[in-house]
């Protein structure tokens, strides 16, 4: 990912002007007042209160238990020194917030943007960040929601089906000049689960799926015993076997003649059109983050649904999870992040 020239948002164009008159000024300086709320400075925020708070057990590098506290930050936060490794580190270390400048306090608000559908470029005008920085915490994002989802499970009456997203224009093949017609290696299979709490979406494959994709994909994720609605698709047969699901199956055909009030998916169905509707206002996407754009909607479309809960579950992995990802790394290549 190339690193784009961005200006900071903090900049007036009457910065350098030492002629400015009473109205420039004015603007001027109520903006970057405005400016500095957006962006308080570490040592104003209670941050160091909530970082102190998190129970270390373990060394940061290299897991272990033999550590002890020494000293604080210039921000007033606990520093830990490992006897075996020989380091110190602070309950950021080997986090997101590694070595982080921008207030965690910033990041309340960041994710209340996305979770309201706001895009990249929405979400950097209204928090007054650099398009690079908001491009950064979404990549950000994007790697703890991959931690979210491993612990989901489906229950209870279960909807199962697929929908198919097209590739990006300049990647669709064609033959004799014409683009392939029908479920074509040019659309994107998406699988999805859904039970009415949960949702999860997943990029299965070019055209339609194997029975051992969608084996492979859902096997682990629905409940043993659940109650399976779904089209009749023949990669569903194993799943339903093996997990001893109640099957309630309709024939593709006969569905398509029902009405939605009558249509036992429509649930599902539902869901597939707003996942549609999500991915198409960010149509300029990296097909790459394909699988992020999707799990960043069914963890906005599942539960919790109090939206400041969503921050606090994901902020909560952010604080305990060892996963980082550096900035410079980013822009230079996109195989950046490092989990461990």
């Amino acid at each position: 990912m190339k690193n784009r020239i961005d200006s900071s948002r903090q900049k007036t164009p009457w910065d350098n002007n030492s002629k400015n008159n009473v109205l420039q000024e004015f603007i001027k300086c109520k903006y970057k007042d405005n400016y500095r709320i957006k962006h308080p400075k570490l040592s104003e925020t209670n941050e160091a209160e909530l970082l102190n708070s998190i129970e270390i057990k373990e060394c940061r590098y290299c897991d272990s238990e033999h550590i002890r506290k020494r000293g604080f930050t210039k921000n007033n936060v606990q520093r830990y020194y490992c006897n075996d490794c020989k380091r110190y580190f602070s309950p950021t270390t080997g986090t997101i917030f590694e070595g982080h400048k921008i207030s965690i306090t910033e990041w309340i608000e960041y994710l209340l943007d996305i979770f309201n559908y706001g895009s990249t470029n929405l979400t950097s005008k209204v928090n007054k960040n650099s398009m690079n920085t908001s491009t950064y915490w979404l990549q950000k994002v994007f790697i703890l929601l991959e931690k979210y989802r491993e612990n989901l499970v489906f229950k209870g009456t279960v909807y199962l089906d697929e929908m198919f997203y097209s590739v990006i224009k300049k990647d669709i093949d064609t033959k004799d000049g014409k683009k392939l017609r029908g479920i074509s290696h040019n659309k994107y299979c998406i699988g999805i689960c859904y039970d009415k709490r949960n949702i999860i979406a997943i990029v299965e494959c070019f055209g339609k799926p194997t029975t051992e994709i969608t084996y492979n994909n859902f096997i682990n994720l629905i409940e043993l015993g659940s109650r399976l609605i779904h089209d009749n698709e023949k990669s569903h047969r194993k799943l339903v076997n093996d997990l001893n699901l109640v099957d309630e199956k309709y024939k593709s055909s006969y569905l398509k003649k029902l009405d939605d009030k009558n249509n036992p998916l429509t649930p599902l169905n539902h869901q597939c059109d707003l996942i549609r509707k999500f991915l198409n206002t960010h149509s300029g996407f990296d097909r790459k983050d394909l699988q992020n754009f999707l799990n960043l909607y069914c963890f906005m479309t599942s539960s919790p649904r109090n939206k400041l809960e969503k921050v606090y579950k994901l902020l909560s992995i952010a604080l305990t999870t060892k996963v980082s990802l550096q900035y410079r790394e980013l822009f230079e290549d996109n195989s950046c992040a490092r989990l461990d």
